[in-house]
């Protein structure tokens, strides 16, 4: 039997934001949440706390995704006024404001491993410093870009769009090798193992594509009844979690890619799936779906249980985990933002 939600779960705080929330996430040193609205205006919330420490207009037109520094001073945002922009977290001011390309803005990510922000915005990617300066602009892609990925040890940058994958290395950046790992339909996400050996997209065909690292050997799992619109590795490397509309299925690596395996479903209470995501280094998964319902299970004892399940105002967007202990952020249409605490 599950326990009861308020034995494992309570409220550590609750905001409310301008709209519909687009884009959540934890700053490096889990001292702040950056909130990104489907309206423009970003809001900026101790995690403790839950006070808002920062509040920005953000885009004209609308706000799509954020980004945090490395070392947790800078924060990026994108939208659908051409640019992406950079604030001072500190201060409150916005530091750069950079000319993308487009007018719609749907990538901007910072480089791991050196003072380097891309941002993405159409079929084309442009690379800059720290202090504003265009170091180089690409515009290989036969669509627009769908996603970002930074492989986890590597200066290796991943962008997704209709039928590819491009691979940046970003060792020198005037000069960025490239390498195209092609696939027969549109690719909507794109996911690094945490170990690096795997690379994991999926697309619009309903099935799983993806590509072992550095041979570039790809693997393929269908069987699924939609696009396959969500991804998530555990820390371990071992576990992928997938969703399409209502199922959650996990796909276990731990032998190398499960070709010719059945995964393990995690279904029959969800309405269509939005999110889902690994606790950072712990056991948990997260689920949240359209009806406004937020699943976590257990996996260790290897049959999925069900922890809580709980019910926005409105429908659920977002979720994204605390960097280091049992925090788990949601954000719902109706513009609420709830910082739920694990006990268990």
């Amino acid at each position: 039997m599950s326990p009861k939600p308020e034995a494992v779960v309570g409220i550590r705080w609750r905001v409310e934001t301008a709209d519909s929330v687009q884009d959540l996430v934890w700053s490096p040193d889990g001292r702040q949440l950056a909130v990104a609205t489907v309206s423009g205006p970003l809001t900026l919330v101790d995690s403790v706390t839950g006070k808002v420490d920062q509040h920005w207009p953000g885009h004209a037109g609308g706000s799509l995704k954020l980004a945090w520094s490395p070392d947790s001073r800078w924060l990026a945002s994108s939208g659908q006024d051409g640019c992406a922009r950079v604030w001072d977290v500190v201060s409150g001011e916005e530091r750069l404001q950079l000319t993308a390309g487009n007018a719609w803005v749907g990538g901007v990510s910072f480089s791991p491993y050196a003072d380097l922000l891309v941002t993405a915005a159409g079929k084309e990617l442009r690379a800059w410093s720290l202090e504003g300066q265009l170091l180089h602009s690409i515009k290989p892609h036969n669509s627009t870009i769908t996603e970002l990925a930074w492989h986890p040890q590597q200066p290796l940058l991943a962008s997704t769009a209709y039928g590819q994958v491009h691979l940046w290395d970003w060792h020198n950046p005037a000069t960025p090798g490239e390498q195209v790992l092609p696939h027969s339909s549109p690719l909507l996400n794109v996911r690094w193992a945490p170990n690096g050996w795997y690379l994991a997209c999926g697309g619009h065909d309903n099935s799983l594509h993806g590509w072992t690292w550095p041979d570039a050997g790809d693997f393929h799992m269908g069987g699924y009844t939609g696009k396959v619109n969500a991804l998530a590795w555990d820390h371990t490397s071992r576990w992928l979690a997938t969703a399409d509309g209502e199922m959650v299925t996990l796909w276990d690596f731990g032998k190398g890619p499960p070709i010719g395996h059945r995964p393990h479903d995690l279904g029959g209470m969800l309405d269509t799936v939005r999110d889902l995501a690994f606790q950072p280094q712990g056991l948990l998964l997260a689920v949240g779906d359209r009806s406004g319902v937020v699943a976590i299970w257990q996996w260790h004892i290897r049959q999925p249980q069900q922890l809580w399940a709980g019910v926005l105002r409105g429908g659920f967007e977002q979720l994204a985990w605390y960097p280091y202990n049992r925090l788990l952020a949601v954000g719902g249409n109706d513009g609420a933002v709830v910082a739920f605490e694990l006990k268990c």
